[in-house]
């Protein structure tokens, strides 16, 4: 197969968790098309599974036709049982509904797409254990955070490969506390209590491949395994952060998949490596040999979920030095007056009053500074407080 093809491939394929930054490049137009599969069967839920194609970039990409899969989609197990078709949401995703799983049956996902019919190998669902801890340290006074995870199974069926992931929360604030707003289609000034746009925040999800085994190790258990690293320096520890970590056990196929992956991530510096053929998963056409499919499907009964905060006070950070420069409202009136323009053009430049005088009713602010350092929506923020936010913040 055309290792261009391959390349281009792997790009559409770890767009999803942001490894390599989408590529263009012109290739020969009779390559073959691959399909690629990313999803998993998990017990009493309701999944997603992501279908998207390889294509030839002698043309130019085009969303469109590389995410709109028109696919069928069913959980088959060797029982003979069979789901109903997923559904359809657009854009490559499609959603349907796991019930209770056998332990004794092996399940796979069925997809018949463009004549076809494509399968992953059956197996049984795989139990995952608990999370023991999600932990941080500092090792370095003013240094990143180090975030760790620990986990054990002493099941009969003890998992011994793990696949994680992690969505962080954190809460932002501007420099400015303001209560103090112009209204610029009147240019009047007027008050707003609380400050409407204090605290906001952002969130991120992972977006690597986070595998761990116990294969190698005496015991089967993991202490304290390295997930990623924060930046000290970074807003998202400045007020409160928090971090969920889901864990999920997966097969030998399965991680020796990843590792592949993983390994293809960090060789890249040559872009056009080719895909090496033990990379493309456990998916296969069982209608035509000749067609090719790409992903690893798991099945598993559940998943294990373990989230901490992280305060301010609890790490050290290098001294703060604001980039927030304030303009005098004497000097914004020179600046008007020369202009012949008001308030609300200096509003359209992307300012915003704030005012040291007591919360009365007023006419004039007393400085000006960048939106960003008075309205945490400026920021990148968002006032959709997490539904287990610890504090009374709005």
């Amino acid at each position: 197969m055309n290792s261009k093809l391959l390349f281009c491939l792997f790009i559409l394929a770890t767009l999803s968790v942001g490894c390599v930054s989408e590529f263009k490049a012109d290739l020969p137009s009779n390559d073959e098309q691959i399909l690629v599969v990313d999803g998993s069967i998990m017990e009493n839920t309701d999944v997603l599974f992501y279908l998207s194609k390889s294509f030839s970039m002698d043309s130019l990409y085009n969303p469109s036709k590389v995410f709109d899969i028109d696919a069928v989609i069913t959980i088959v197990g060797s029982d003979g049982s069979k789901s109903l078709p997923a559904t359809y949401r657009g854009n490559g995703v499609y959603a349907i509904h796991t019930g209770t799983l056998d332990d004794n049956v092996k399940y796979g996902v069925q997809i018949e797409y463009d004549g076809e019919t494509y399968q992953s190998t059956p197996a049984k669902p795989l139990f995952t254990p608990e999370i023991d801890s999600i932990s941080w340290i500092q090792p370095q006074e003013a240094g990143p955070l180090l975030f760790r995870v620990s986990t054990h199974d002493n099941s009969t069926a003890e998992a011994k490969f793990f696949f994680w992931d992690y969505k962080e929360d954190w809460e932002i604030t501007p420099e400015y506390f303001v209560t103090y707003f112009l209204d610029p289609k009147t240019n009047t000034f007027f008050n707003v209590f609380p400050a409407p746009y204090y605290y906001c925040w952002k969130n991120n999800v992972s977006n690597r491949y986070l595998i761990g085994s116990t294969e190698s190790l005496k015991e089967n258990r993991i202490i304290n395994h390295q997930l990623y690293q924060g930046d000290q320096v970074d807003n998202r520890f400045s007020v409160l952060y928090c971090v969920t970590v889901n864990q999920k056990a997966i097969s030998k196929g399965a991680y020796d998949y990843y590792q592949n992956r993983i390994k293809v991530n960090e060789e890249m510096g040559g872009l056009f490596s080719p895909l090496p053929s033990e990379a493309i998963g456990n998916i296969t056409c069982i209608t035509n040999s000749s067609k090719k499919a790409m992903g690893y499907v798991e099945v598993t009964k559940n998943t294990t979920q373990k989230r901490i905060f992280v305060y301010p006070t609890q790490i050290t950070r290098p001294h703060y030095y604001s980039d927030c420069i304030t303009i005098s409202n004497d000097s914004v009136l020179t600046i008007l007056d020369e202009m012949g323009g008001t308030y609300a053009d200096f509003y359209a430049r992307g300012y915003r009053p704030i005012t040291y005088s007591s919360p009365i009713a007023f006419d004039t602010p007393s400085e000006w500074v960048l939106a960003p350092c008075t309205d945490c929506l400026a920021k990148g923020g968002t006032k959709a407080k997490p539904d287990f936010w610890p504090n009374d913040d709005q």
